[in-house]
């Protein structure tokens, strides 16, 4: 059996791996984990101290699902433009179907991410408790990863046709993402650990053990903006039909 992969997912794929810009990204990326990774070391190696293991494993996977959300969102509204990646308004005048282009963008923010969080399993790894029961809990910590990286992608490519402005669109962008990890820090119990880091705390941790219902607001996010993307492409065909 062959398994097809969405003609624009291929395409941005193609344009990412081919663009110098991508590769200083992921440098910059692994370079700022890394640098992380190596203050929090044993002590010999200059562990920081007053810190176990598990808090510094949680602080490094927190501050990676910063950085991953903020790279797959910021190429997805543009913020970070790729060489010959086509954006909604492009593929508009394409005979792709209005679905095949949202789903393909969504493909897209979903592999970019995957391998983002692929990137950095040395780095846990060096960090990660030697209990083997360590391994369950990481894998469930870098799926919620994924997966609360990709609803902001699929607003952000929404986005780029909705709001022509780079100013204004960049300020939405930036609005959103310091909502999402900032305003809902601030609310009350339970709906606290909708806050992206506590999910992924408790992914780790495994308690309390309701936390993957926290997941569906963000994947009905994610549904709604690949939705909005296919309307988009459709009305924009419409209004150019003669």
């Amino acid at each position: 059996m062959t398994i097809q992969l969405n003609p624009v997912t291929r395409g941005d794929l193609r344009s990412r791996l081919a663009s110098p810009k991508i590769l200083w990204v992921l440098r910059l990326y692994v370079a700022v984990l890394g640098l992380l990774a190596v203050f929090s070391l044993p002590p010999e190696s200059g562990r920081l101290p007053g810190l176990v293991e598990t808090e510094l494993l949680q602080l490094f996977l927190l501050f990676q699902l910063g950085w991953v959300a903020y790279l797959t969102s910021a190429l997805a509204v543009g913020e970070i433009a790729v060489e010959g990646e086509k954006q909604i308004l492009d593929l508009a005048v394409t005979s792709f179907p209005p679905r095949t282009i949202a789903l393909g963008k969504l493909w897209t923010a979903a592999l970019f991410a995957a391998a983002l969080v692929a990137a950095a399993v040395p780095l846990v790894a060096l960090l990660a408790p030697p209990e083997v029961g360590a391994i369950p809990a990481l894998l469930r910590a870098l799926l919620a990863m994924v997966l609360l990286a990709v609803p902001l992608a699929a607003v952000g490519t929404w986005l780029t046709a909705a709001i022509p402005s780079d100013l204004l669109r960049t300020m939405v962008h930036w609005s959103l993402f310091l909502g999402l990890f900032a305003a809902t820090r601030w609310l009350v119990d339970p709906l606290v650990l909708l806050n992206p880091l506590r999910i992924v705390a408790a992914a780790y941790r495994g308690t309390p053990p309701a936390w993957p219902l926290a997941l569906l607001p963000y994947l009905a996010i994610a549904a709604a903006g690949t939705a909005l993307t296919g309307r988009l492409v459709f009305a924009v065909r419409r209004e150019g039909a003669p």
